[in-house]
């Protein structure tokens, strides 16, 4: 009975390390208050029957909704004090390949970070942060992760201060890539081969769009004085 019981353990142990996370994307709208509504699609690779925890990202998952799945497939926000995560529950018989979808809200995306007691301010007026962290805390190895965070109209990206891990040599795109996506201004943060533990991280400065147009407005006559005053030195020579 006791070898009975340690073969089936094996066997479960066995599916549990041949399920793969073959892609995992999250689109994220983010609104003018810093809230998001989030919507991730996730491809299984060598899925049986049983529950596992698949990591989202954010602290807190509100508003939860599944969405594209498998017949028998039950989805559910679950969390602690450490996070929140998705419990996934396959049923038998379900397809070795399969896909998942779920969507959530989330808030403090996008942020002012307080100061500590004493302290100044460490962004000038205007801007915010926007971060977004994952770490694959599950078994499971994901072969491709990409959350794509699309910003509220009329708001760009002035700096990128995190972008972790830092990309590779083999590796021939950025670690976050900003871009306009579905005619929006976005960025997008991806990272292959995620084994459990791995972490991926961005972290963007944002202003309106109307800031920098001020600061490009007082570029201007800065540059037409310093070409007056140093013409002489940026006049081509004339022909001997």
């Amino acid at each position: 009975m006791r070898s009975l019981a340690i073969l089936v353990l094996a066997l479960a142990c066995g599916a549990a390390q041949a399920l793969e996370i073959r892609r995992y994307e999250t689109r994220i709208d983010v609104d003018r208050d810093g809230a998001a509504l989030a919507t991730a699609s996730v491809d299984l690779a060598g899925a049986a029957a049983g529950r596992f925890r698949l990591p989202v990202g954010f602290a807190k998952l509100a508003d939860f909704r599944p969405g594209e799945a498998s017949p028998g497939v039950s989805l559910a926000a679950k969390g602690n004090a450490d996070g929140a995560w998705v419990e996934v529950e396959l049923p038998d018989g379900v397809p070795s390949e399969t896909t998942l979808g779920f969507s959530f809200r989330a808030n403090g995306v996008l942020f002012v970070p307080k100061p500590e007691a004493g302290q100044k301010a460490t962004l000038p007026k205007g801007s915010r942060l926007l971060r977004h962290r994952f770490v694959n805390t599950q078994e499971a190895p994901i072969a491709r992760y990409a959350a794509t965070v699309l910003f509220p109209p009329e708001v760009i990206a002035h700096r990128v201060n995190e972008q972790l891990p830092r990309p590779g040599r083999k590796e021939f795109a950025p670690r976050v890539e900003l871009d306009r996506f579905d005619g929006r201004q976005g960025a997008r943060l991806q990272l292959a081969n995620l084994r459990q533990g791995d972490r991926t991280s961005m972290e963007l400065e944002i202003v309106d769009e109307r800031r920098s147009a001020v600061w490009l407005l007082l570029l201007v006559p800065l540059a037409a004085g310093y070409l007056f005053f140093f013409r002489d030195l940026v006049r081509p020579p004339r022909p001997s």
